[in-house]
């Protein structure tokens, strides 16, 4: 055979393999593309949230390299801290929504108790990822956000429409709920979240702080706002050492308030109170014109003593019990207001942010860990400790 025959061949052949190859390339395009729709109607017509219909749907992500991340499971089984790492979807944020990189979370009563079995109302989806307190670093441009901005997540999911939030109060959404209950949460390594529960942190606020803000320190904020703390009044704090306890005496102080605290810890009173008392060692004729009682039952009656004539009690916990006595007598003869305070409103928020740049708060850090060691954070969160249980992702 010529050399001239020789080389037909060869760019014959080379035409074959190059018309071969994009053969392959337009039929992987074809499936790929006709995938995407597929999941995408599937997203439209499923009640499930975006993380859990890509559980029902992995070898799809899987065969077409979408991306997959490692996330904290619990459930269907609860109790004896029945968490597991598994890879799952990262749920592909939509146009109104941001895809966030988890740095760090927080591990509270909430999420504590959710992955115990003891809070199993109106969670889902099953199996769930719990975690209810997150900050992180925005991975992608989105209408109203650029990558690498320092957010945290607004815990409540609401819809803007019924008449809780169109009167401002989106933490009471009657269609709504808590962000990591009602929805999966952020012990994960990415979450998608809606643009408008991405709030941006402010630079002169470190990440452990940050991280317990939306629920630790706006519920304090929102409770001292409610029960009408001014300037030269006198407040006491049940449960003073735990997360909402501190924010709440350095908020008061900040406000002007003379600060007593309730708890076996001494160190609280490096936070700013006037004065520690022990369990059971409140002077008997102390009285107090706001009094805050975040641990439920046990405290109640004792609470209740301590008000002063014409002064408020504000609940925001049953961490001892939900149900309670109460002499009506001694509530109205003494014109004595009872309020219930629950988490806060964006407004709220924005209002405490502005006090955070401006003051020093801190908040203080028991131990960290690495989210892969979530069961020893729980164990640690079990036992007596001084501080925060932080989880880290970075």
């Amino acid at each position: 055979m010529s050399s001239s025959n020789i080389e037909e061949v060869r760019r014959f052949n080379a035409r074959r393999c190059r018309t071969g190859i994009e053969k392959t390339r337009r039929i992987h395009t074809f499936f790929r593309t006709w995938a995407v729709l597929c999941w995408n109607f599937y997203r439209v017509i499923s009640p499930m949230p975006p993380i859990q219909r890509f559980s029902a749907t992995n070898m799809l992500y899987l065969n077409f390299n979408f991306s997959i991340m490692k996330a904290v499971f619990v459930g269907p089984r609860f109790g004896n801290f029945a968490v597991r790492i598994e890879e799952t979807g990262i749920a592909d944020p939509g146009r109104e929504d941001v895809l966030v990189k988890v740095v760090a979370a927080g591990l509270n009563p909430l999420d504590y108790n959710l992955i115990n079995g003891n809070i199993v109302y109106n969670l889902k989806p099953v199996p769930h990822i719990p975690g209810s307190e997150v900050i992180g670093i925005v991975e992608r441009d989105s209408r109203s956000f650029k990558k690498g901005q320092r957010v945290m997540v607004y815990n409540r999911v609401f819809d803007g429409t019924c008449e809780m939030c169109r009167t401002h109060r989106e933490h009471l959404c009657t269609n709504g709920g808590i962000w990591g209950v009602v929805t999966n949460g952020g012990y994960s390594e990415y979450v998608t979240v809606p643009e408008k529960n991405a709030i941006v942190i402010p630079d002169s606020i470190d990440n452990d702080t940050a991280v317990s803000i939306p629920i630790g320190a706006l519920t304090a904020y929102r409770a001292l706002k409610r029960a009408g703390a001014s300037a030269g009044k006198k407040l006491l704090v049940y449960g003073a050492s735990g997360n909402t306890g501190i924010f709440a005496i350095q908020f008061a102080r900040i406000m002007g308030l003379d600060v007593y605290g309730v708890s076996r810890k001494e160190w609280v009173r490096e936070y700013g109170c006037t004065e520690v008392f022990g369990d059971g060692k409140i002077p008997d004729q102390f009285r107090a014109d706001i009094v805050m009682n975040s641990l439920g039952s046990l405290f109640w009656d004792d609470a209740v003593k301590h008000i002063q004539t014409g002064g408020t009690l504000v609940s925001f916990g049953v961490l001892t019990g939900r149900e309670a006595k109460l002499d009506i007598a001694s509530l109205y003869t003494r014109e004595v207001s009872i309020i219930g305070s629950t988490g806060g409103d964006l407004k709220d928020l924005t209002e405490t942010l502005e006090i955070m740049k401006t003051h020093r708060v801190r908040v203080p850090v028991a131990k960290r860990f690495n989210f892969n060691d979530i069961g020893a954070a729980l164990e640690e969160y079990s036992r007596i400790r001084d501080g925060r249980i932080i989880i880290d992702f970075a």
